[in-house]
């Protein structure tokens, strides 16, 4: 066959892709909305068919050919040019770009191309040396590029950098672009980057989905805790952040499997590389009482190493704790039972509630060992002490319309202390990958409070100690083009030891003492191993590669409280296999993978002598299409299917005081499971030249719990409950989102609005209820520098969430907005003035609905020195009102904040 009929062939297959995608969307519109879910997965079914015909001619008469390049990149000198850019194009096309690469830190370069013609084009070229272009057989070989560097004398000219370009799959912002006086840290710039936002947690987003990896130099120094790099990097050091998209950090996966999430690169200027920096701050200040704000901050980065550890301290209401939270999925294990109930936090910035003393140290080292090996370590300590204070009543409806209602007045102080250390060895090379990982947590948390509940006066004392070890290991070899195996192996070990004393009881109908103690224990070691074929197979352009897992938890749970004990041990064995097929041609990538899990659960009860046994032999698949059109435009298309296993914090069966006025036994304690589903269609836009990014995504979600979990009030006490069920939970969601950047006074535009509707069950009083509810979020953020003096930036967030009970009228629709805004002024004399007005709505509050706070700030600058002088609260509120909704409880409270308050710093460079 020739090519002209393999290339008709390929457009015949486009077509019936696209209008399967046209099937399913129609289909989907003109549907019930509780019967997506099964109309998706008959229309999934026709789906697969339909792709299975589109890869049959694939298979049989196979692509264009593939040619794989690689060489080496060096000046007519001899030197290595790293990062330049190595672009192939078709000479009969020589403005598509087939395949694009960056050198390395070697002056090396690779990539596979697909091209039928008999010659290519390879391009190079990079910032001190001169664009080459040569051509070359379509033929797999090694091609070295000497490149001259003469440069060109230029006479005045006045040259302007390009805010953002792109160099294949690198998207490059000039952080000079959008820098102004007011930006402290790396983060406050990446604020105003189209298609990136940073969340208030810290965690960096780009087009909707969490990055990956933070680098710095191409190299992994912070490992899952980038916050800290991002909050303490200064911005007028970095020369470009670059967003690598659809970036496979594994070099041995390259061209096997594409990576969803983009990475961060964050290249730094020449002039600071290999340069050690000692920034130290200094701050004192008075509110309510003397206030303090001290830190510093050290940094040395080079090629082959880096360095940057922090030491900071405040009693001003700055958050150190969100600093050490990790990124990377590490989830706990085990979680606490018993706790101490404290005032709930209130929707506004926590800076203006939060009576703190704090300090956290981190110190963060990395090295480069040979040419693709790095050694980490993380280091990371924290104490805080958090006091607060609160008016609060809580309304849950009962199933004949009535309100059970709750007023609290609370006090209270916690103290907490965290660390983490963590060891890492990376080996990345083309063939071979070695990832191993070695963590460890420690937590302590000691708190006390008074509450006023029911005309009694009731004392808590509450302590939590958590230890983690976990282990993790990534293997890979690739021995071929596509030929390897890939080893995933996690070990956890973690306890977490906790207790709650309350005076005075308020259950003496089912403990005499008038004092309860509750001690808990809870344990968990588990391990999940996997190992996978690369490709134990191939045929044309499908890969298929199976995999075995075996994975095992045993987690246990002592309890005593007066005369109710509880001793349990739950193990979990996840033993299976699995085949995935992938297709990844062209604009195409589709993958199903289809696991078969044997799942044994054992249930032992030595309090009663009990051991519950349970087998189960699940199919688990799921399904993901990506279909790239163009270089702009991008649809996704994700289905799964999970079954949920249960946990021992559920399985207890004698009574635990989870909280001061809340006893807990569950009545259903067998070895349950719940089905899942999610379906996920999901479209994306950017076009890098005029700074536009966009994305839509369509989610559904369907639920299917054997038990369900509620509530019994009875006064100010409450029963946690459990039952069987065969109710169905439904979740429709839509979240739509833009960002767009303009060469004009430096104005971006961002926005987001996301709807969902939900219809679930819920059991309340032993009765189960359904209701069902609609929530509506937007949100606006704008940065603009009219001026060289003047930068403006706002951030507002609107809520919208209404809910409804079978049987009953909606409840009115509840309303939040969030409101900040600041003005930023650059005065004569490197004095620069920035305020900021921060408006709270609350459509539930009684009284007054809206909340004001004026902030503002005066900076002036001299050689190493920078003066600041802050005030916060001018307007000298005492409490802020806050309401809230959340399925059918209602929540309304007064919180006390931080009074007026002003604070000199001064901050310094030393080295």
């Amino acid at each position: 066959m020739d090519h002209k009929t393999a290339d008709g062939l390929n457009l015949r297959n486009e077509l019936i892709l696209k209008e399967n995608f046209k099937q399913v969307f129609g289909k989907i519109t003109s549907t019930n909305l509780l019967d997506i879910p099964i109309v998706l997965i008959k229309i999934g079914l026709r789906y697969l068919g339909a792709l299975f015909f589109f890869l049959m001619p694939c298979v049989l008469y196979g692509q264009a050919i593939q040619t794989k390049l690689w060489g080496s990149v060096k000046n007519i000198s001899g030197e290595i040019m790293d990062f330049a850019s190595v672009v192939v194009a078709n000479p009969q096309s020589p403005n598509k770009i087939l395949a694009s690469a960056y050198t390395d830190e070697q002056g090396k370069y690779q990539m596979v191309v697909r091209c039928n013609s008999d010659s290519l084009l390879l391009r190079v070229s990079r910032i001190e040396m001169k664009p080459i272009t040569m051509k070359i057989p379509n033929q797999s070989g090694e091609y070295n590029v000497v490149a001259d560097v003469k440069g060109r004398e230029l006479r005045e000219v006045t040259v302007r950098a390009k805010k953002v370009y792109s160099r294949g799959d690198t998207i490059n912002y000039n952080v000079g672009s959008f820098l102004s006086s007011s930006d402290q840290s790396i983060a406050d710039v990446l604020k105003k980057m189209p298609g990136i936002t940073v969340a208030k947690n810290g965690q960096i987003s780009y087009q909707g989905k969490p990055i990956k990896n933070f680098y710095i130099e191409g190299l992994d120094l912070m490992k899952g805790h980038y916050n800290i790099a991002a909050n303490n990097i200064d911005p007028k050091n970095v020369g470009t952040v670059q967003v690598l998209e659809s970036h496979q950090d594994i070099k041995a996966l390259k061209g096997l499997r594409p990576e969803e999430q983009a990475s961060i690169n964050i290249r730094l200027k020449e002039g600071v590389k290999g340069v050690f920096n000692l920034i130290t701050i200094l701050g004192g200040g008075y509110g309510n009482n003397t206030l303090w704000n001290n830190g510093a901050i050290a940094t040395y980065f080079k090629r082959n190493s880096q360095f940057l550890a922090t030491y900071k301290g405040n009693n001003t209401g700055e958050d150190l704790s969100q600093e050490l939270y990790s990124l990377d999925n590490d989830f706990s294990r085990t979680s606490a039972i018993s706790l101490i109930t404290m005032p709930s936090a209130p929707g506004i910035d926590k800076r203006f509630y939060y009576f703190n003393h704090s300090h956290n140290t981190t110190f963060n080292n990395v090295y480069r060992i040979g040419k693709s090996g790095e050694l980490g370590v993380n280091v990371a300590y924290l104490h805080d002490k958090d006091e607060r204070r609160s008016l609060s009543s809580t309304s849950n409806i009962l199933p004949d319309g009535s309100q059970n209602v709750v007023e609290e007045a609370m006090m209270g102080v916690a103290k907490e202390q965290k660390a983490y250390g963590d060891i890492s060895y990376l080996s990345n090379s083309e063939h071979r990958y070695l990832k191993e990982q070695l963590k460890f947590d420690w937590g302590k948390i000691k708190a006390n409070s008074k509450i006023l509940a029911g005309n009694k006066v009731i004392e808590q004392l509450g302590g939590i100690d958590a230890y983690r070890l976990l282990n993790k290991l990534h293997f890979t070899n690739r021995n071929a083009a596509h030929w390897g195996y890939e080893v995933l192996s996690f070990v956890n070990l973690e306890k977490r030891p906790h207790y709650l004393s309350v005076y005075p009881n308020l259950f003496p109908h089912s403990i005499a003492d008038n004092t309860l103690h509750q001690q808990v224990d809870v344990h968990n070691f588990s391990t999940d191993n996997t190992f996978s074929l690369l490709s134990a197979w191939r045929i044309g352009n499908v890969n298929f590669h199976p995999s075995a897992m075996v994975d095992f938890q045993h987690n246990s749970l002592n309890s005593s409280l007066a005369s109710f004990h509880n001793d349990l041990t739950f193990n979990l064995f996840n033993a299976g296999i699995g085949a995935e097929a992938t297709y990844n041609v062209g604009k195409l990538y589709a993958s199903v993978y289809f696991p078969i899990r044997f799942k044994s659960f054992r249930l032992t009860d030595f309090t009663t002598g009990q051991t519950t046994n349970k087998a189960r032999l699940r199919l688990e698949p799921n399904l993901n299409v990506t279909y790239r059109i163009n270089s702009s435009h991008e649809l996704r298309l994700k289905s799964a299917i999970t079954y949920s296993t249960p946990v021992i914090e559920n399985l207890y069966a004698n009574n635990i005081l989870t909280s001061y006025r809340q006893l807990s036994a569950y009545s259903v304690t067998g070895l349950f499971e719940g089905l899942n589903q999610s379906y996920t269609f999901g479209y994306s836009f950017k076009n890098i030249l005029s700074m536009s990014f966009a994305g839509i995504d369509f989610s559904l979600y369907r639920q299917r719990p054997e038990v369900l979990y509620g509530a019994y009030y009875d006064g100010i006490t409450e029963r946690i409950i459990s039952q069987y069920t065969k109710e169905n939970a439904h979740t429709f969601t839509t979240k739509i989102h833009g960002s767009q950047g303009f060469d004009w006074k430096r104005l971006k535009i961002g926005s987001s609005l996301s709807y969902s509707h939900y219809d679930n069950p819920l059991l309340v009083q032993h009765s189960v209820l359904r209701y069902t509810g609609d929530a509506i979020s937007t949100g606006v953020d704008i940065s603009l520098t009219p001026f060289k003096w003047l930068s403006f930036s706002y951030i507002g967030d609107y809520y919208w969430a209404r809910t409804k009970q079978k049987g009953l009228k909606h409840q009115p629709w509840w309303c939040s907005i969030n409101n900040s805004a600041s003005l930023n002024f650059t005065l004569p004399g490197d004095i620069t003035f920035s305020t900021s007005l921060n408006h709270y709505y609350n459509k539930m509050n009684s009284g007054d609905k809206s909340f004001l706070l004026l902030n503002a700030e005066a900076k002036y600058a001299i050689k190493r020195f920078s003066f600041i002088l802050s005030c916060d609260n001018i307007f000298n509120r005492k409490t802020y009102s806050y309401s809230n909704l959340s399925a059918l409880t209602a929540t309304k409270s007064v919180y006390d904040i931080r009074p007026l308050c002003v604070l000199l710093k001064v901050r310094f460079r030393l080295i």
